[in-house]
């Protein structure tokens, strides 16, 4: 019987909510919550040993220690499989599933599965790299859920690779392979435009993103009297990276003071952007935030007032939604500041 060590948030391992959500990595025996309903679904194919859990805000907050100290208590375990969450739609709880499941794959060579919907800030980046199970948006559809996850779970424990993602209930991983069919593409292709026409449900094969439309922003009616607020996707930060930002995939975003700074110094700032050639801008950070342009303009009269801060993250490989979080994050702080207008910069 495989040996299987099962994460959950404090919620979920029934200690408490928000009240909780700053709890350290722990352990318990055997199956919490959700997992013993999971235990009862893989039957004698595996069994939990041990919940690692933690709280959503400790992770967020301290994910790089968080992980080293769960990557522990799982390696103890001496597990045959990880498995993460489910999420839902929950996404600091989805971030520490997603982490963790990688972490627990690339480090520990452990098989790992998380569980998530689609709509998870931390989906985009997870499902590539691990199998992650498609869920609802809540607990509500914690049954077919974890149905799920124990089918996969299944197929994993033995050794039975897994088929394309639809089937499976996974989200798809973002590869292609190729396979054999009855029919080639031409007929098939007007399978899929006739049943189109005809309004009866049909399928694509290729399945294509879906951004959504960003309407044009009105313009600002006179920049005399405008406060505006700098905001960068090329990871400009303090040196030294105080916030820890990642290069890549990034999940946060860092604030910075910009009182009594008429110019950025190298020596005071640094990009830590993974995606292009950043020693022109460590150089002269204003080449990418120009702090100093802007304080001319405020001499000069033509700018009312440059914000107090300035806002960094890296949109280096990035998903869409964690994207979109950050920005509606970062836009709430500078519409309470009394900003008016955005200056984006980006790599």
């Amino acid at each position: 019987m495989t040996r299987v060590v099962h994460y959950v948030n404090q919620f979920f391992a029934g200690l408490g909510g928000e009240e909780k959500a700053g709890l350290t990595p722990a352990r318990a025996d055997g199956p919490l919550g959700p997992g013993q309903p999971l235990q009862a679904l893989l039957g004698e194919a595996a069994r939990i040993v041990a919940t690692v859990y933690c709280g959503d805000n400790h992770f967020g907050e301290n994910e790089a220690a968080a992980t080293e100290a769960i990557l522990a208590l799982v390696a103890a375990e001496r597990p045959g499989l990880f498995i993460a969450g489910p999420a839902f739609d929950a996404g600091r709880y989805g971030i520490a599933c997603g982490g963790l499941a990688r972490a627990v794959s690339a480090r520990l060579g452990i098989p790992a599965i998380a569980a998530m919907a689609a709509t998870n800030p931390a989906a985009e980046a997870a499902r590539r790299e691990v199998p992650v199970v498609a869920t609802g948006s809540s607990a509500r559809e914690m049954g077919p859920a974890l149905e799920r996850m124990a089918a996969v779970a299944r197929k994993l424990l033995c050794g039975e690779p897994l088929g394309p993602s639809v089937a499976e209930g996974l989200l798809p991983r973002g590869g292609r392979r190729n396979v054999w069919v009855d029919r080639p593409a031409a007929a098939r292709a007007l399978d899929l435009l006739v049943a189109k026409l005809a309004g009866t449900p049909f399928e694509t094969e290729i399945p294509l993103p879906a951004f959504d439309a960003v309407p044009r922003p009105p313009g600002l009616p006179d920049l005399r009297r405008a406060r505006v607020a700098l905001v960068t996707t090329a990871g400009l930060v303090p040196r030294g990276n105080p916030d820890r930002l990642t290069s890549y995939l990034s999940s946060r975003y860092g604030r910075y003071d910009l009182t009594g700074i008429d110019d950025l110094s190298g020596t005071a700032f640094e990009s830590v952007h993974g995606g292009f050639f950043t020693a022109h801008v460590n150089e002269d950070p204003d080449r990418m935030v120009p702090v100093d342009a802007l304080r001319q303009l405020e001499r000069e009269g033509a700018l009312g007032a440059l914000h107090e801060a300035f806002y960094s993250t890296v949109g280096n490989g990035t998903p869409p939604e964690t994207a979109k979080r950050l920005g509606q994050e970062i836009a709430g702080q500078l519409k309470e500041g009394g900003v008016e207008g955005v200056i984006l910069t980006s790599s």
